[in-house]
């Protein structure tokens, strides 16, 4: 089960309990009961069409207490959620359909905070990302199954802003530049693995901009191409054309994929390894 369908599902939980509560006319075994001013009070549960309990939790004024859980319809349990006594904050775990765990952290509310962890399916750990009211804010880092950073980002109310610097397996540097409202913005520099620079330019807003500069793996300047605002100039053009290797760089830009995308699909979220 991918993280997004767990942690919308989670969610969906927490919506379905109130219109359930207003279907109910008469409660049955002390379960699913409202109060006089239409407050869900007590024990909660709620079943598949297939027959297999689908979550089960306790309200109080209208508010989840204590341990919430909620099942995938096979059976496994795809979230636990435990609150406080005030029904506000949540220790949260999320689970994929063979029962692995997927990621944890915090919430206020129905909302994720502070520092959350994902997994990957062999239960290694591969993001950690801190969030603010939902929106990823500050730090957010990728990691390789030896557990090496990979990739580090950095966010403001879910924007891209500030620094992304990314790695080898190695250890060693592999790019670094900067991002300003979500765009590539200033200096971006190529590394090979050997510490000398491959690549060297300046992004103005995802674009493309003045000379950029290739090396060598010794470090030698191989040859250079000139942009303005994303566009190579006239006398560029067919040697960028030409340029494989060009090619591949703008291919490979986007190798490493923002932390978001692991929510879509975890097992494909690590760099080749």
């Amino acid at each position: 089960m991918k993280i997004v369908r767990i942690i919308a599902a989670v969610l969906l939980a927490l919506g379905a309990f109130t219109v359930y509560s207003q279907n109910t006319v008469t409660p049955v075994e002390e379960i699913n009961m409202v109060d006089a001013e239409g407050l869900k009070q007590g024990k909660w549960e709620r079943i598949y069409p297939n027959g297999k309990l689908m979550y089960k939790a306790t309200f109080k004024d209208d508010k989840p207490v204590g341990e919430m859980i909620r099942y995938h319809s096979n059976g496994k349990m795809m979230a636990r959620i435990v609150y406080d006594e005030a029904g506000v904050n949540g220790q949260g775990e999320l689970y994929d359909e063979n029962g692995r765990k997927v990621a944890e952290g915090r919430y206020i509310g129905n909302n994720k905070e502070g520092e959350w962890l994902f997994y990957n399916s062999k239960g290694v750990l591969i993001s950690r990302e801190n969030y603010k009211d939902n929106l990823k804010d500050g730090e957010s880092y990728t990691y390789y199954e030896n557990g090496k950073p990979a990739l580090l980002t950095t966010w403001k109310d879910g924007v891209q802003q500030g620094p992304e610097t990314q790695w080898y397996p190695s250890g060693a540097t592999r790019v670094t530049t900067s991002f300003t409202n979500g765009k590539l913005h200033g200096p971006y520099t190529v590394y090979f693995e050997n510490g000398n620079r491959e690549i060297y330019g300046m992004y103005n807003m995802d674009q493309l901009d003045g000379t950029w500069f290739f090396f060598t793996a010794l470090g030698q300047l191989d040859y250079k191409l000139t942009f303005e605002n994303g566009v190579p100039k006239e006398q560029d053009i067919l040697e960028l054309r030409e340029n494989e290797r060009f090619s591949e760089f703008e291919k490979n830009r986007g190798r490493l994929k923002d932390p978001e995308h692991f929510k879509d699909d975890p097992d494909s979220y690590m760099m080749d390894r």
